[in-house]
């Protein structure tokens, strides 16, 4: 499937005025201007809300602090990719305070942008830990995770952000002590506030897990990849070598709506993921255009996956794909992914 290129040089992208050494392209500044105001605005009015006696504007809240993650998170994606700012030191600060919206922080932020930066070259789900292994070493713990996963509850997210803050200590990585600063920073606020009021401290909870839960619904269809093992201080995992081809056969765009597509921008067009790894250095807010005139034309039907089925299989196959790395297929039913998000990486 051929695609045409993004030009970063197109009359279109030129960057002018006073912006031209803030934002990459130029029609990019007002997107990626009303999305900050949005996060930020979003984030802490969210927190206002949290701290509110009436519980209409404590849900409110709740919602209003999780969809600000949301966003957040997939804003640091467009980070990772160099599509919103010109100057790198700029990206670089910003992707550090999205991430300590979004919780990513407690990454090391250089292997999350190699390790995101390495699925799309090895066209590879590239995780930095094997739950499942561990898993079926530890049946009484596995046993609670697939009971968790059946109501729903994101437990092996959880593990995965458990293990990031384990694991560094447990390895002796470099980045242990800053680790362990930020730790004490957020849990020290966060239980500042249940002492303060609890309402509060329970309302950011159900926010990041409804955070959490958003995040990995939409991971889960997007390819049928297999897992590939690359842990920190370990030599490099074999990935075999994969064409263009079997990327795009291999990924699926997964719609919040095909016929309401302003629907897509609740997470930032992430979804149009065809198009996404087809041309990686495309910005979020060009890519329902390229999905609409280009790739749609060409594109299988199947590769476009509807909303209702994707809940269906996000329901019918919580559990399995707890404990499977097969992602399945369309005939049978795709399984999905669980435990690769670009934000929780050793």
């Amino acid at each position: 499937m051929a695609f045409p290129e993004a030009s970063p040089q197109s009359t279109k992208n030129r960057l002018y005025g006073p912006f031209r050494k803030v934002f990459r392209f130029s029609d990019g500044v007002v997107p990626n201007t009303a999305v900050l105001i949005y996060i930020f605005a979003g984030y802490f009015s969210g927190w206002l809300l949290l701290f509110s006696r009436h519980m209409g504007f404590l849900i409110l809240g709740i919602f209003l602090l999780a969809h600000s993650m949301i966003i957040s998170a997939y804003f640091f994606h467009e980070l990772v990719h160099h599509t919103i700012f010109r100057s790198q030191s700029t990206n670089v600060r910003m992707m550090a305070v999205m991430s300590w919206i979004n919780g990513s922080c407690l990454s090391y932020l250089p292997r999350v942008e190699k390790k995101h930066l390495a699925h799309h070259f090895q066209k590879a789900d590239i995780i930095s830990f094997d739950f499942r292994a561990w898993l079926q070493k530890h049946l009484r713990l596995a046993k609670m995770v697939m009971l968790l996963e059946w109501a729903y509850f994101p437990a092996v997210e959880m593990l995965m952000r458990g293990v990031m803050i384990i694991q560094p200590f447990a390895q002796r990585l470099p980045h242990r002590h800053r680790v362990l600063t930020t730790l004490m920073i957020r849990g020290g606020l966060w239980l500042g506030i249940l002492w303060w009021y609890w309402p509060a401290a329970v309302g950011y909870v159900l926010a990041t897990l409804l955070f959490i839960t958003v995040l990995r619904f939409v991971d889960a269809f997007q390819h049928t990849y297999e897992p590939i093992v690359a842990a920190p201080n370990a030599p490099p995992p074999d990935v075999p070598s994969r064409s263009k081809t079997y990327e795009q056969e291999n990924t699926y765009t997964n719609l919040l709506s095909q016929k309401w597509p302003v629907l897509n921008l609740l997470v930032l067009n992430f979804v149009y993921h065809n198009v996404h790894h087809a041309m990686p250095s495309m910005p979020w807010h060009q890519l329902r255009q390229y999905h609409d005139h280009h790739y749609i034309k060409e594109a299988k039907p199947s590769q476009i996956l509807p909303f209702c089925q994707q809940l269906i299989w996000y329901h019918r196959y919580r559990i399995a794909r707890a404990v499977s790395s097969k992602y399945g297929n369309l005939e049978s039913g795709l399984v999905g992914a669980v435990g690769v998000s670009f934000l929780t990486v050793l």
